[in-house]
């Protein structure tokens, strides 16, 4: 809800923004039946990956947080679902025949390990692939930002935490499959129902779409201020008396949460799951598409994941060396697209959107979409007074 001041003109509702958005939902919804099996399966997981690269642009395009961890989250919860999927499995599909997962078999285990067990129910496995991924990060986030680390030992940080999951998933072979990691899962199904390519495919859109309507909203709240104000000038903000602190690990469990659901949503699609989504290299691939698609935008990382995605669709069937190209291509970014694919767009302001700048003969219009997340609702006012005055200096 917003609260109009008096004096003030109402702004603008972005009708063409919604009418495109529209149309470029019923173009994606309609898309199954335009285009082949592996293109349908091939766009499912490149929404997918767009939604990981829109959590991650939460972190580092608003909050200044650079982080290579968020595939550590992705996987976490695509193990979550792979192993309801696994144990859901028939034992006459299983290499063995019998209900334990045939990797667990091969290592000597007898019986379902009891941190595994519960996952063979579809509420607990699909609350798994939520809150590991979100507990997770919010134990690491609360011992990186309560003890004020900032800048590239963040980053340093999450190396480390992916190059050490790595090798602890490969090495728990019994547990994790091991280099191979979950393969061969069941195909999901809903009560009793089989759930084909096209309706996955359709629940990715609506997920996406989701996450990108949910960060836009978030992004142009109060909240999406102070995060913006945070990665401007954190100091300042906790001058003012805000726990940036709490913002932080706030923000970077919301991200991890998202990212779950994603790799969650990765296993029926792709009906596997492995350590190779936890590495370095993964991680650097998410970085990748919020650096070409432009930070701090929403939209440019998720088309930049569909678009280097095809790209190295095509790639792979003409060179094995196709991360040369995807080099070339944010290096030509870095250089001559510092906000990347969406700096050639012409942009509207999110000001202009949801909280007009202030005028002293009209007033503003402030937005009060999370009032309820900080209890410094009175602070707020002064910060746009203080940044309206610092604009005015400048």
């Amino acid at each position: 809800m917003t609260q109009v001041l008096d004096g003030v003109q109402r702004s603008t509702f972005p009708v063409k923004l919604f009418i495109t958005a529209g149309i470029v939902f019923l173009i994606f919804f309609i898309l199954p039946f335009l285009v082949g099996v592996f293109q349908t399966a091939l766009i499912s997981k490149l929404l997918l990956f767009g939604a990981l690269a829109i959590s991650l642009d939460l972190v580092w395009g608003f909050t200044g947080i650079l982080s290579f961890a968020h595939g550590v989250f992705f996987t976490l919860g695509g193990y979550a679902m792979a192993y309801y999927l696994k144990l859901n499995l028939s034992s006459t599909n299983n290499n063995y025949g019998v209900e334990l997962p045939d990797f667990m078999v091969w290592n000597g285990l007898e019986q379902l390990p009891w941190f595994i067990a519960p996952l063979k129910f579809f509420p607990v496995a699909v609350l798994a692939m939520v809150l590991v991924p979100a507990v997770f990060a919010y134990i690491i986030g609360w011992f990186i930002f309560r003890s004020k680390v900032s800048g590239v030992y963040i980053t340093i940080i999450t190396l480390a935490i992916s190059s050490a999951l790595t090798t602890l998933f490969i090495s728990q072979q019994a547990y994790t499959g091991g280099t191979n990691g979950i393969t061969d899962v069941a195909i999901l199904t809903l009560l009793g129902i089989e759930i084909t390519d096209i309706n996955l495919y359709w629940v990715i859109l609506i997920f996406t779409t989701l996450v990108l309507a949910g960060s836009l909203w978030l992004t142009r709240s109060n909240l999406g201020l102070i995060l913006r104000s945070i990665n401007e000038n954190e100091r300042r903000i906790s001058y003012l008396g805000y726990d940036v602190a709490s913002f932080k690990i706030f923000i970077w469990t919301l991200s991890a949460a998202i990212a779950g659901i994603a790799g969650g949503l990765f296993v029926p699609l792709n009906r596997f799951i492995s350590p190779v989504y936890l590495a370095v290299a993964f991680g650097t691939q998410v970085v990748i598409w919020v650096a070409i698609g432009g930070r701090g935008t929403l939209f440019g990382p998720l088309i930049a994941a569909l678009l280097l995605g095809q790209v190295q669709n095509y790639a792979e069937r003409v060179t094995q060396d196709w991360q040369l190209i995807v080099g070339i291509l944010l290096l030509v970014v870095v250089l001559f697209l510092p906000k990347g694919l969406m700096g050639l767009v012409p942009r509207i302001s999110p000001d202009k959107l949801l909280i007009p700048s202030p005028n002293p003969s009209a007033g503003y219009v402030q937005a009060r979409l999370l009032d309820w997340f900080t209890p410094l609702q009175g602070s707020f006012r002064t910060v746009q007074e203080w940044l309206t005055r610092g604009n005015r200096r400048h």
